[in-house]
């Protein structure tokens, strides 16, 4: 179980889902949007859905959780938040999903379309095994697992990827 006690989003929860949480983010201005996953590999969203950072294919923000059912199942292994606010996450087999305010390109989809819901990113973040992702206001960034870094959005070639590696 992840100590969510600090964020009082959560206060919104029952013992019995607080219990269930493996992962946890909480992003927004006001840490007003969390975005959660079960230890049955289900992901939860809710709060107040700005720029449909919460990834419900809606621009209606929630008290209640809702499932993303795109996401259930896959075995979640990091999250990030980027204050434009988009999220961004991998999974354990090195795939990335992300949605959310898109104004740069930092979805790396190679648009600036909102994310309305978790989209696998497309560019040369799945060329290899992402094993961690990172996300700034308005870029996003992908670890792989023999060091090299991959970074979309702001200040990178127009939304184009960018590669480097770390050694």
């Amino acid at each position: 179980m992840v100590d969510v006690g600090k964020w009082p989003i959560f206060t919104l929860l029952s013992p019995q889902e607080i219990a269930s949480i493996r992962k946890a983010c909480v992003f927004g201005t006001s840490a007003n949007e969390a975005l959660y996953v079960t230890d049955n590999d289900e992901v939860f969203v809710f709060g107040l859905n700005y720029s449909n950072c919460l990834g419900t294919g809606d621009n209606q923000s929630t008290l209640v959780p809702k499932k993303l059912e795109a996401l259930c199942g896959k075995k979640i292994k990091s999250l990030s938040y980027g204050s434009g606010p988009h999220v961004l996450l991998s999974t354990e087999d090195g795939v990335v999903y992300a949605w959310g305010h898109n104004g740069y390109s930092q979805l790396g989809n190679g648009t600036t379309n909102q994310g309305i819901a978790p989209i696998q990113v497309c560019t040369n973040l799945l060329i290899k095994q992402v094993v961690e992702v990172a996300c700034g206001s308005h870029h996003s960034m992908a670890l792989a697992a023999d060091g090299e870094t991959s970074a979309v959005g702001f200040k990178t070639s127009r939304g184009q990827p960018q590669t480097r590696e770390l050694r």
